[in-house]
């Protein structure tokens, strides 16, 4: 039983894990609360209902339209929001209310056209695999598959240049304007790469328990603290933080009840910010050095 749990909490950590990714990239590289990473995910589902379910494109072929129309959501964040905001220089509430504004926009317009309910995109039972005492379903499977992919391709990706240029970006983006570089270009990358990560998570999340309006909120939100709790100076504690969140919430279901899950994802990030602020795998540095 606790070996089935624990399994179940990995794979369901892996799709936080994904998301966090991509919601830390953002954060840490441009500065940008990126509330509206809730409605990337949301349009990232629904675009795979609509061409999925309603229109009949092929399984592979909806989730490339998700992928792509959650890259296009989150560079419309940047370019018609974030942008002009910074232009400014408003303070960074104002970015924030500005996100805000784009997720509730969002959810209302998709509820509006497609309603409030519960949309499924594959009824009836899934298939499952049995690994001695752990079964799992096919989409588990391939949420464990897709986070590994993720991970590994990140980290690939950080030894490049571009990524060394990535990780400039986010410690000093002035100075890598001044060595030539477009920051304007640099920023819409990585909201196009964040908002793709969450279009993973979000498509193998709707194929496999579906989907409503609003589940772009709970998405968020888990990716947030898993953020905070992995550390938000270090790209790969995002990564930590959301297979820790869906471990703990696992073991919550097992003791408790699924209706405390959130109320003890909650207590740990509160623990985290007053215990250790700098996550799991910062460093802490002091006062003056934090300024």
């Amino acid at each position: 039983m606790l070996l089935q749990l624990l399994a179940n909490g990995l794979c369901a950590g892996a799709l936080y894990a994904i998301v966090a990714l991509g919601f830390g990239l953002i954060y840490r590289t441009t500065g940008v609360f990126h509330f509206a990473h809730g409605a990337v995910y949301t349009v990232a589902a629904y675009l795979l209902y609509l061409f999925g379910a309603t229109m009949g494109v092929p399984t592979i072929g909806a989730v490339v339209i998700a992928l792509i129309g959650a890259a296009v959501a989150g560079v419309l964040s940047e370019v018609v929001v974030y942008r002009p905001i910074a232009r400014r220089i408003s303070s960074p509430l104002a970015t924030l209310i500005g996100s805000f504004g784009i997720y509730l926009f969002t959810v209302n317009a998709i509820a509006l056209i497609f309603g409030n309910e519960t949309k499924v995109l594959r009824p009836g039972v899934d298939i499952t695999f049995s690994f001695g005492p752990i079964v799992l379903t096919r989409f588990q499977l391939l949420a464990f598959l897709a986070f590994v992919a993720v991970f590994v391709g990140f980290l690939l990706f950080k030894r490049t240049q571009l990524g060394r240029l990535l990780l400039a970006f986010a410690d000093n983006p002035m100075l890598v304007e001044v060595l030539g570089w477009n920051t304007s270009t640099i920023r819409i990358g990585v909201f196009a790469a964040g908002s793709i990560l969450a279009g993973i998570a979000a498509s193998l999340s709707a194929l496999d328990v579906g989907m409503d309006p609003y589940v772009g909120m709970s998405a968020l939100l888990m990716s947030a603290v898993a953020v905070i709790v992995g550390g938000v100076k270090v790209f790969e504690g995002a990564i930590v933080g959301g297979i820790l969140l869906g471990i703990v919430q696992s073991l919550v279901v097992w003791r408790l009840s699924a209706r405390w899950m959130d109320v003890f994802t909650f207590i740990i990030l509160v623990l985290f910010l007053l215990l250790r602020p700098e996550g799991l795998l910062g460093k802490a540095v002091r006062l003056e050095e934090a300024r």
